[in-house]
C-alpha cells in the first residue's frame, strides 16, 4: 500500500525493507577520504535518526533521497523537509505528505529527545549567525572609528607643520621640495620616541656630515666639468635678512651646482671687486675648462668681464 504522491512513497510491507547491514548511515559515517560530516549535515540532527540508502530520482544534490527511519524501519523517498514532518507531523494548516512515525507516537520521550536535539542545533546556528553579524558590525564600526581618528590626527599634524613654517619664515614651497618629503618619510619609519637633534649637533657634526654626503653625490657631475666644460654664472641677491649677497653657480649639460656665496654688505661692488670674486670659481674649475662667464648687464659687471678676460689671458 502506498501513501502520498510524487516521490514521497511509503512502503509498509516488511518484505520491501532492505537488509539493515547494507544501509549507509550518514549520521555516523565519514567519506572515503576520512573527512568528517559537513557543516550543512551537522546542522540537521534529524539525519542522525534515519539511514540513507540511495540518492533517489532527483537530479538536485539537495533534493529527494531514499532513507529508512531507524525507529519504525520503513523506507521512504523524500527531502529533508518531509523527514521533519515524519517525526513531528505537518505544520498547522498544511497537509502531511508523509506518514507520522508510529514509534514517536507510542513513545513521547523519544520525540522529546529528538525535539531537543533539533532546537539545540537551530539555536546554535542562530547564535553563530548572530555572533558573525555582531563581529562584522563591530569590525565595520572599529574601521570607521579608526578612519575618523586618522583624519583628526592628520589635521593635527598638518596644523603643526603650518605653525612651524610660519614661525620660522619658511616659504610654503618647501612642501614641494623632495628633501622635505624624504624627511617626513624618514620620520615616519623611525623608531618610536624619536626626537630631533639639538641645534649644537645640527650646526656642527651633522652639517659637516651633510656637506660630505652632498660632495659625494656631486662627484659624477663635477667630473664632467673637465670633459664637457662649464659655464660660470653669477648674480646678486638678498637673503631673508635683506643682506646683499653674490653667488656663483657652475652649469653644464649635466646640471647646475651651487659653488659658494659671499656677503657684500658694506662692500662697494666695483668691477675689480666682482672680478676677484669670480676668479675663485674659475680657479676651482680650471681656467681651461671655463667656457663662459655669465652675469647681468650692469656697468660694474661689464667692467668685471673685461678684468676676467685679462685674467684668462694670463693662463
Amino acid at each position: 500500500m502506498a501513501f502520498g504522491n510524487g516521490n514521497a512513497s511509503i512502503h509498509v510491507s516488511d518484505s520491501e525493507t532492505e537488509p539493515q547491514e547494507n544501509f549507509v548511515d550518514i549520521g555516523e559515517t565519514v567519506g572515503a577520504s576520512g573527512s568528517k560530516k559537513s557543516d550543512k549535515e551537522a546542522g540537521k540532527p534529524l539525519l542522525e535518526e534515519v539511514t540513507m540508502v540511495g540518492s533517489g530520482t532527483s537530479k538536485n544534490a539537495g533534493g529527494s533521497k531514499q532513507w529508512i527511519c531507524k525507529h519504525c524501519k520503513v523506507k521512504y523517498t523524500s527531502s529533508h523537509t518531509r523527514i521533519h514532518t515524519h517525526f513531528f507531523g505537518a505544520q498547522v494548516g498544511k497537509t502531511a505528505e508523509i506518514r507520522r512515525c508510529p514509534a514517536m507516537i507510542k513513545d513521547p520521550s523519544k520525540l522529546q529527545r529528538i525535539s531537543n536535539k533539533v532546537k539545540e542545533a537551530e539555536s546554535g546556528g542562530v547564535s553563530r549567525t548572530l555572533k558573525n553579524s555582531i563581529i562584522s558590525k563591530n569590525s565595520a564600526s572599529k574601521r570607521r572609528l579608526e578612519e575618523a581618528f586618522g583624519v583628526m590626527e592628520r589635521n593635527i599634524v598638518e596644523i603643526k607643520i603650518m605653525r612651524d613654517l610660519c614661525a620660522n619664515g619658511i616659504p610654503f614651497n618647501v612642501l614641494r621640495n623632495p628633501q622635505f618629503i624624504e624627511m617626513i618619510q624618514a620620520i615616519k619609519k623611525s623608531l618610536d620616541g624619536y626626537k630631533p637633534p639639538f641645534s649644537e649637533k645640527a650646526r656642527t657634526v651633522l652639517l659637516d656630515e651633510c656637506v660630505r654626503d652632498i660632495d659625494k653625490e656631486l662627484i659624477l657631475v663635477k667630473d664632467t666639468w673637465y670633459t664637457q666644460g662649464v659655464s660660470i654664472i653669477s648674480d646678486g641677491w638678498s637673503n631673508v635678512k635683506h643682506k646683499p649677497l653674490l653667488n656663483v653657480v657652475a652649469v653644464n649639460a649635466r646640471g647646475a651646482v651651487f659653488m659658494y656665496a659671499e656677503d657684500y654688505l658694506g662692500v662697494e661692488k666695483t668691477g675689480v671687486a666682482i672680478s676677484k670674486f669670480l676668479r675663485g670659481a674659475i680657479e676651482a674649475v680650471g681656467p681651461s675648462n671655463v667656457l663662459q662667464v655669465v652675469t647681468d648687464n650692469a656697468a660694474n659687471c661689464k667692467a668685471a668681464g673685461r678684468e676676467i678676460e685679462k685674467f684668462k689671458l694670463d693662463f
